[in-house]
């Protein structure tokens, strides 16, 4: 598979052993089609209408497919603006964690610290929810990234219905478009409210498979950025993909944190290259990351 690269990365494998493994060390972030994909399906939801029927996004993912990363990387194509004529802040897409305390108040206050907006800083308890929510209005936000939300599901009942009620007022009393990310069970919600329904939308980012498109442009970026001499089959070979698949079952925090241990493996080894034989020895060697 053959694509024109959007990422551009320096040519370090000449430089000496330890430079190379310090540099593989350090890692990278490979975009590709499908990630990019997602954030400009987020863009949309951000410059879409009033009266768009989606206003709630469920993104389903298993744990390691770096979702996190990709919305760090569409939230920095929407950074807070001042308003040149009225001073007046703008923050079009707010992404804050869910509260492992699971209480609504702290999710709340830990919003508006990493807002740092004057005149909304620490609140009593009383008025905190409702501040916040006036927050967002004030500051013209069009899009609520609420991440991790499977872990309502682990607190009490009365709290998971006070995130659910805060989902529910950012739709309809702001007309502001909320994203939930997290396990595939967080779209139970939308299976037993129809009201949720009626104005939700899954999108599905699942573990990578030897044959998809994805994976494979992952591993093209891979070997452009990885330093060794030789050109190699990983991204070209169906067996050696099949068995990165299999060891790693598809998670994209797995697959690089093996594919780290084999390029470094091919490189102290002396084989310099990325093929079935040198994965087949450095397999055999089970050596850690």
């Amino acid at each position: 598979m053959s694509r024109i690269p959007t990422q551009q990365f320096p040519d370090m494998s000449k430089a000496s052993v330890p430079e190379r493994i310090h540099y593989i060390r350090e890692g990278a972030y490979f975009d590709t089609s499908a990630r990019r994909a997602l954030r400009n399906r987020l863009d949309e939801l951000v410059q879409a209408p009033s009266d768009c029927d989606n206003k709630l996004v469920f993104i389903t993912a298993p744990a390691g497919m770096g979702l996190t990363r990709i919305l760090e990387e569409f939230a920095t194509q929407h950074p807070q603006v001042t308003n040149g004529r009225s001073g007046k802040q703008i923050v079009p897409v707010v992404n804050e964690l869910i509260h492992p305390s699971g209480d609504i108040i702290d999710y709340c206050d830990a919003l508006r610290a990493n807002l740092d907006i004057p005149g909304y800083g620490p609140l009593v308890r009383q008025t905190s929810y409702s501040k916040t929510l006036e927050l967002l209005g004030h500051l013209g936000t069009r899009l609520v990234i609420l991440e991790d939300f499977h872990r309502i599901y682990s607190f009490q009942k009365r709290q998971r219905i006070s995130y659910q009620n805060y989902v529910h007022y950012l739709m309809s009393k702001y007309d502001i478009r909320v994203v939930l990310t997290g396990a595939p069970r967080i779209w139970r919600w939308a299976m037993e409210d129809e009201q949720i329904l009626g104005r939700s939308l899954q999108l599905k980012y699942r573990a990578w498979t030897p044959a998809e498109d994805d994976f494979i442009e992952f591993l093209e970026g891979f070997e452009r950025w990885c330093p060794v001499k030789e050109e190699g089959g990983l991204s070209s070979d169906p067996k050696l993909r099949r068995a990165i698949i299999t060891k790693t079952h598809g998670i994209c925090k797995t697959v690089m944190q093996v594919l780290t241990g084999f390029a470094i493996y091919a490189i102290v080894s002396d084989r310099e290259r990325l093929d079935l034989d040198t994965w087949l020895k450095y397999r055999d060697q089970d050596l850690p990351v």
